[in-house]
């Protein structure tokens, strides 16, 4: 008797599997070195954001409003300066806008590397949506926070005078 032909897989086939899953492999590396990309971005997005909240809510409210960050503990909060606690966050009416990036999905494991605002690491913004240090002194200088995220570094800044908020 002779063997069955087409019991196995002959050399060619066998090859050109191994070049295609090599093939699909050098593609799909870029796409996870953008996720830590995606996931920084998104922290940089989400702090701009509250910074925009907070300015935003001392034009319309008349009231000082401010971020307060807490480098160590990798979180920061958006707070009201006549009551000195955290404002309702508008996303969850039943909690504070206490942002920790650890408890967050999409933010876990991205830090606050540094927060400056003149002399601290804060800022405040008056009903015309100036930006001023949490001491009081207006911002003569960009206030900064750099996060990071394995090896990369984000930045958001907020301009004096103005009050611009960018991630550059």
């Amino acid at each position: 008797m002779t063997p069955a032909r087409g019991a196995g897989f002959t050399l060619i086939e066998v090859v050109v599997v191994i070049t295609i899953l090599g093939i699909l492999a050098w593609l799909a590396f870029p796409s996870l070195s953008t996720i830590n990309e995606i996931r920084l971005d998104a922290a940089a997005r989400r702090v701009a954001s509250d910074l925009r909240y907070a300015q935003n809510r001392a034009i319309g409210s008349h009231t000082i409003h401010g971020v307060r960050f807490d480098v160590g503990a990798g979180r920061y909060i958006v707070y009201a300066a006549n009551s000195g606690s955290a404002v309702v966050n508008p996303a969850d009416r039943g909690k504070t806008l206490v942002v920790t990036f650890a408890s967050l999905a999409e933010t876990r494991g991205v830090s606050i590397e540094s927060a400056s605002f003149g002399t601290t690491p804060g800022v405040t913004f008056d009903f015309y949506g100036v930006p001023r240090d949490t001491a009081g002194v207006d911002l003569t200088t960009a206030g900064r926070v750099v996060l990071l995220y394995q090896g990369q570094r984000d930045t958001v800044q907020v301009a004096p005078q103005t009050g611009a908020i960018q991630v550059p």
